[in-house]
């Protein structure tokens, strides 16, 4: 089993650029020839998706502030880490004037509440056929599938229980026989949280994913060929996160055939194309 830049993931454009989750990381990876990008969407105060992973950043004085108590037209007066974010509307902007048409864009919900103007942007710019709607946040998978009915979704979970240093920084849920509800919260702003499921997903969610050809994401030293398998088995892709090193991800796809495996260094990209002499096509601008 071979792997190809098809099955790599750009993990938040991490090496395309010096600053992850940027436009410029994305316009990057695009020339390079990734076909899978993923970014993360947090939610301003006044309900401006801005891509960033975590729920805070350092403002100009060096201070830690969360992303939700910052409305987006004071980010960068605020400064620091704020003054780099993009909103989602340009972000879509930039990846709908690319020439690449093909290229995936997993889009990684971390608040839940703000779906409608997330999906409704999609569509403004029109890439609907080319995301992923992807969470740790349930809620937010489920408000997608309310709007846009035929989406792949990719639920990310635990499927081992998490350790002291995950809780120490996530709110973590526990599913009851593999069951991962929607818990009707509207609004889930500026937490970090997940589920950890004891295996695999199970009931409604699990459906919706066979429904919409969609996934799941688990970490990469949680993962197993019974899981890998037992998702296969419904027609569920399996990505993992994430790899730093080519050998690694070949060795786990020679072991357990896994999907899609997002990659955090540029190198990984590279060993890739020298390994398999990859023609990649390359834009000027």
């Amino acid at each position: 089993m071979t792997l190809t830049i098809h099955d790599f993931i750009s993990h938040r454009f991490r090496g395309f650029a010096p600053r992850e989750n940027s436009i410029a990381g994305l316009i990057t990876a695009l020339d390079f020839g990734v076909k899978h990008l993923e970014f993360d969407i947090r939610v301003a105060k006044c309900g401006t998706p801005m891509i960033w992973h975590d729920e805070h950043a350092k403002d100009g004085r060096g201070k830690t502030r969360k992303l939700c108590e910052v409305p987006a037209d004071d980010f960068k007066k605020v400064g620091g880490d704020f003054a780099h974010f993009p909103t989602f509307d340009a972000l879509l902007a930039a990846a709908s004037a690319h020439p690449v048409k093909d290229a995936k864009l997993l889009i990684d919900i971390k608040d839940a509440g703000f779906e409608t103007e997330i999906t409704s942007l999609v569509r403004l710019h029109r890439l609907h056929d080319r995301v992923v709607y992807v969470s740790w946040v349930p809620e937010a998978l489920y408000a997608c599938h309310a709007l846009e009915p035929d989406a792949p979704l990719c639920l990310s979970h635990w499927c081992k229980k998490p350790g002291p240093l995950i809780r120490k920084v996530h709110k973590v849920f526990t599913a009851k026989n593999g069951a991962v509800p929607n818990s009707g919260r509207k609004y889930i702003h500026g937490e970090r949280s997940g589920w950890f499921v004891d295996g695999q997903i199970t009931g409604t969610l699990r459906d919706m994913l066979i429904k919409t050809g969609g996934s799941v994401c688990v970490p990469v030293g949680m993962v197993s060929k019974d899981l890998v398998d037992g998702y296969h088995a419904d027609g569920i892709e399996v990505s993992v996160f994430s790899y730093v090193d080519l050998k690694k991800a070949q060795a786990h796809k020679a072991a357990m055939n896994i999907d899609l495996y997002f990659v955090d260094k540029r190198r990984v990209f590279d060993s890739l194309e020298r390994k398999n002499k990859l023609h990649v096509v390359r834009y000027d601008f």
